[in-house]
């Protein structure tokens, strides 16, 4: 056998070593091919505990003061008949009623007594009246009382209202000079803020604006000027000084009103303070009855009382407050 060289040795291992490269290099065969998967995790989010539900404004005493005010109660004098239950008991209402020829429930209004029912306006029983709930005044979720809004009694959906006093206009109106003759006289006209002729802040305090300024919603007691004046009423020079003797005889307003309305003893004979009054003509002559003013001003004029020969013999001062010197000789 004839030797290899080693010179064809390192060849032939080269050669080799190519082969065995070239073979590492090729694809495996089909049957063992590796394929990719594609794999979906799926991460279960982190459950977030919910937030604590905050308990509902405790109402109890809202339903107290109602029931106390006059938004709930049984009237005779305000006729309780489906024609006057538009503002008095809206869910009682009857659009279709009419006042008819008296007398009748419209008409006829003596608390107290037998009220005579007549054509075109039903009575209607204290059992089965409905008064003014708060649905009429706020938008009711879950038996809460929530925004303030106008429930229309025939739509029966709310309305939105933009103060207090739209919403109280909503029953406290004025319909007289109507073709039927079937008007009322509710609406308090102001003109403006309540404090008609003041035209400024008291301290940093806005003058009154809305109904619900002064009066209480559910309650209807109004403020007294005490609740907000109380530390400018007790100055000296408040009223001269003399605030201290006049406190339970003459009332703010009978010196503050700026209506022109009449000043005096309150026709009641047992209430025994002055105040504004106002004198009508009826069917059976002139009544004197106490009213509320709300046009209230700043200064006062001294003598719309004090006056010369006054029925009262009140001391004569002029508009100022001074007592006018003596006539000359």
């Amino acid at each position: 056998m004839e030797l290899i060289s080693r010179k064809k040795l390192v060849l032939i291992g080269a050669f080799v070593l190519l082969l065995l490269i070239v073979s590492g290099c090729q694809a495996p065969p089909a049957e063992i091919q590796i394929k990719e998967v594609e794999v979906t995790v799926v991460v279960e989010p982190t459950a977030v505990p919910p937030e604590p539900t905050e308990a509902p404004e405790d109402q109890a005493e809202y339903h107290v003061a109602w029931e106390s005010g006059p938004h709930s109660t049984y009237d005779q004098g305000h006729g309780p008949n489906d024609w006057c239950a538009r503002c008095h008991s809206p869910q009682n209402w009857n659009p279709e009623a009419t006042v008819g020829r008296p007398p009748n429930c419209v008409s006829c209004k003596f608390p107290g007594q037998e009220i005579t029912v007549g054509d075109g306006n039903d009575l209607i029983e204290e059992a089965d009246w409905a008064a003014i709930p708060c649905a009429s005044c706020h938008v009711m979720e879950d038996g809460y009382a929530t925004e303030v809004a106008w429930l229309n009694p025939i739509a029966m959906e709310y309305q939105p209202v933009s103060t207090t006093t739209e919403l109280c206009e909503k029953c406290h109106v004025t319909t007289t000079g109507n073709a039927f003759g079937s008007g009322v006289d509710h609406k308090i006209t102001l003109g403006g803020s309540a404090h008609l002729n003041y035209g400024g802040f008291m301290g940093e305090e806005a003058p009154p604006t809305y109904c619900t300024d002064c009066h209480d919603p559910h309650t209807a007691e109004p403020k007294q000027c005490v609740d907000c004046h109380a530390e400018d009423i007790e100055t000296a020079e408040h009223a001269f000084g003399a605030y201290g003797e006049m406190r339970d005889t003459v009332s703010c307003i009978a010196c503050h009103d700026a209506s022109g309305l009449d000043v005096g003893p309150h026709p009641a004979e047992d209430i025994d303070i002055w105040t504004t009054t106002l004198t009508e003509m009826g069917r059976s002559g002139p009544t004197t009855s106490a009213v509320i003013s709300h046009s209230i001003v700043h200064e006062v004029a001294c003598d719309r009382c004090h006056f010369e020969e006054n029925l009262w013999e009140l001391t004569v001062r002029t508009a100022t407050g001074e007592i006018p010197a003596p006539p000359e000789d």
